[in-house]
């Protein structure tokens, strides 16, 4: 399960639970100087992006899970073989030229871009990119991706793959799925292997260095957190542990600009920015940080409240607020392995006791009421659905044919434990606890932040579980709504259900896909395994200096954005 992250950054909304630290050192090493800035398409150069964020216990692209990893350094460092048009949602290259996949999405022919180049100037060859291939095949039967990071996600979905020459390659496909293609391309992070080849050499010297394929080798490129190579995106991260270091433990870390990144030869005028900082801090750093105007962009999930009593931030910052393709869905799952949450009459009862409307007339960052896991407005979401009218009274009715009736001495007794650390969870769970004791419910509402929810989720002793549900950005509710799903955590399983989310990711056409998903989220609205209440909304505060940074399918989208000389900040 995605849940909602204790922090919320403004250039992709991350989906894990992330913990503050604080910094406590007063041993601040200093950062070595940035380069000159050149002119680029006539945009400004310059200015170090700074914003604030949990500190990342791996940097590692092999190897790293963590969200602020992913979307707020490797993101920026390394690159896929395609990726996503920030603002179209397009698939397109990267450092693959070209992909044909094959009609029947069995396989995909890559081609890789000429004269693409890694951060320290070396060329990108085959085979560095076949290298995380290489580590992801080995072990017993071939799931080495299984010991990998967040890009085991792609190879988790290749069968086998073939060497055609030393600029083209064939992946073939594990299963037919709509978007292997893009989940396969995005995540495939292209390294340099000598780096890492070199750093597990140097771990085990004198000792001979381990087959790259071999478990000790393995072994070792794990404990390999603080250090990730050079990439060939935008920017880099000098890390050298015996030389120039950007990253200071419980204070900052800093990424400079990559001089050899192909996309800037390419598109000049793009990635304007000098560097990006990421700094380290708790709740308070980060508002004493906001306040003394040392950050670029800030969210948090207090931000209306911080507003309404500082209002004069809004003299510096502008507020954005957007929405993108990963935002989810505040959503209670009911746990349909045990009673009482097995009846639908039960679980259509209880979810006749959210207020959404009354939810949303007090929180501006939350938009439409939810009827399905997809967005309304998009071809999958149909469009004569309506969500449950709010009506205790209703609901009581429904529980007494369900037989639980107070009156008679046999109250619904409900455990709902809650996601807590935003205001709008916080509001859900006042406003369902004021209707479920309306409506003759003995509630026990568990209010937990991240680790006791997620130790009370592992136990299946709850009937419902309150969260806000980050969706896959290509679209597919497979993992919520099927018996297997990943994040069908309340194991609603039905047969038909499972049927039409088998077909719809394995169909091509996008048309038939959209009609298999809308007959899918009319049997869910049916049956309510879950409590869908209302779609989020992005909330950030982003400095007046920041020029042409535009919300996009993403989230922010940096590309193109630039800073006025005479603002600039270093």
């Amino acid at each position: 399960m995605r849940l909602l992250p204790k922090l919320l950054v403004a250039v992709v909304l991350v989906g894990g639970g992330l913990a503050w630290r604080l910094s406590t050192s007063d041993d601040r090493a200093p950062m070595a100087p940035l380069p000159a800035q050149p002119v680029l398409a006539g945009i400004p150069q310059g200015h170090v992006y700074t914003g604030c964020v949990e500190e990342p216990d791996d940097v590692n692209p092999l190897t790293a899970h963590a969200q602020v990893a992913r979307r707020l350094i490797l993101a920026y460092t390394h690159e896929g073989l395609l990726d996503v048009d920030p603002q179209s949602g397009a698939l397109r290259p990267a450092v693959a030229a070209s992909f044909e996949p094959t009609p029947d999405l069995a396989s995909c022919l890559f081609t890789l871009r000429a004269g693409v180049q890694f951060a320290d100037g070396s060329p990108v060859t085959l085979d560095d990119v076949l290298f995380a291939w290489q580590l992801a095949s080995a072990g017993p039967e071939g799931r080495g991706h299984a010991s990998l990071g967040f890009i085991g996600d792609a190879f988790a979905r290749v069968q086998k793959v073939e060497r055609l020459d030393d600029q083209r390659f064939r992946v073939h496909f594990r299963d037919r799925h709509y978007a292997a293609l893009r989940i396969v391309g995005e995540t495939w992070l292209v390294v340099k292997k000598q780096f890492f080849v070199d750093r597990v050499a140097a771990r085990l010297a004198p000792a001979p260095a381990p087959a790259v394929d071999s478990p000790e080798f393995a072994q070792v490129l794990g404990r390999l957190k603080s250090e990730c190579g050079p990439g060939t995106g935008p920017y880099q991260l000098v890390n050298d542990l015996a030389g120039v270091q950007h990253w200071r433990p419980r204070q900052d870390l800093l990424l400079v600009r990559n001089e050899h990144s192909w996309r800037r030869q390419a598109a000049p005028g793009t990635w304007n920015f000098a560097g990006i900082r990421l700094l380290f801090r708790d709740e308070g750093g980060a508002n004493h940080a906001l306040l003394r105007g040392e950050v670029d962009w800030y969210t948090s999930l207090t931000l209306g409240e911080l507003l309404k009593a500082r209002p004069e931030l809004l003299e510096q910052y502008r507020r954005l607020l957007y929405d993108y393709d990963a935002l989810g869905v505040y959503r209670v799952v009911w746990n349909c392995r045990r009673r009482p949450a097995d009846d639908p009459r039960v679980r259509r009862a209880l979810g006749m006791l959210f207020d959404v409307e009354g939810l949303r007339r007090g929180s501006e960052d939350l938009g439409p009421g939810a009827v399905a896991h997809a967005k309304p407005g998009t071809p999958a979401c149909p469009t004569d659905l309506v969500p449950l009218a709010f009506d205790p009274p209703a609901a009581r009715r429904l529980l007494r044919e369900a037989g639980f009736d107070p009156e008679q001495g046999t109250p619904l007794r409900l455990v709902v434990v809650a996601l807590q650390g935003t205001e709008v969870l916080r509001r859900i769970a006042d406003l369902f606890a004021s209707a479920a004791k309306d409506a003759g419910i003995e509630l026990d509402l568990r209010r937990r932040g991240l680790s006791g929810f997620v130790q009370e989720k592992k136990t299946g002793e709850w009937d419902g579980l309150l969260v806000q549900q980050s969706f896959r950005p290509w679209g597919d509710p497979w993992d919520f709504l099927h018996s297997r799903g990943a994040d069908n955590d309340g194991r609603w399983a039905d047969a038909e259900a499972d049927r039409l989310a088998d077909a719809a990711r394995a169909e091509a056409d996008p048309e038939v896909r959209a009609g298999l998903w809308r007959q899918l989220h009319t049997i869910v609205h049916r049956e309510q395994p879950a409590a869908l209440l209302a779609h989020p909304m992005a909330a950030v505060l982003l400095h007046r200096r920041i020029e042409a940074a535009v919300p996009g399918r993403s989230g922010l989208v940096l590309e193109r954005a630039y800073v006025a000389p005479a603002a600039q900040r270093r």
